[in-house]
């Protein structure tokens, strides 16, 4: 067995941040990758944004190793502060997913012309009108724009056809474009 193989972490990211030792590097990663990516995936609930995100935390232990090396404690756990920095990383990344997606509603809401930054419709306007949506309308807004599905995958879960999902989707937009508290103002 390697000795870098029965290193603690605190000594390998020393060795790192002292000499910029790849070896010790590695040895973190191949320690602590296996564990982040099925935790970015969790959260994530795609392979390929996990990989993304957990390719981000090893890149801020490097940008930060020797900060950490200095300010850590013996008892502190590196597996513990590259979670942490994950689990942040990945509601980030969700929550700039569900702004896009209200974003896209949003465009879609104003006749597919562009938003304007006049806009004065938050996130809560929208979401209460939605909720006052006939069923049918309502779950196939909430299928595409909050859980970003597609007309087929809405259409499979709701046992209808792309088709009328789309009709459905198409009289639920006209429904909200109507009402004045949706419509974007324009200076």
């Amino acid at each position: 067995m390697d000795i870098v193989d029965q290193s603690s972490d605190r000594s390998l990211l020393q060795l790192y941040a002292s000499h910029r030792d790849l070896i010790a590097f590695e040895a973190l990663i191949d320690r602590h990758q296996s564990g982040l990516l099925r935790l970015a995936h969790a959260l994530l609930t795609d392979s390929h944004a996990a990989q993304d995100a957990v390719q981000e935390v090893f890149m801020r232990l490097c940008q930060q190793s020797s900060t950490l090396v200095k300010t850590a404690s013996t008892s502190d756990s590196l597996g513990g502060w590259l979670c942490t920095v994950l689990r942040h990383h990945c509601i980030d990344l969700i929550r700039k997913r569900a702004f896009q997606k209200m974003q896209r509603m949003h465009i879609e809401l104003q006749d597919g012309g562009p938003l304007t930054e006049h806009t004065n419709v938050d996130s809560d306007q929208l979401w209460g009108a939605v909720g006052s949506l006939p069923a049918l309308e309502r779950a196939v807004v909430v299928l595409r724009y909050r859980d970003g599905l597609s007309y087929q995958e809405i259409a499979r879960q709701m046992g209808k056809t792309t088709t009328h999902v789309g009709v459905l989707l198409h009289s639920a937009l006209g429904r909200l474009r109507q009402r004045p508290s949706l419509r974007a103002e324009h200076s």
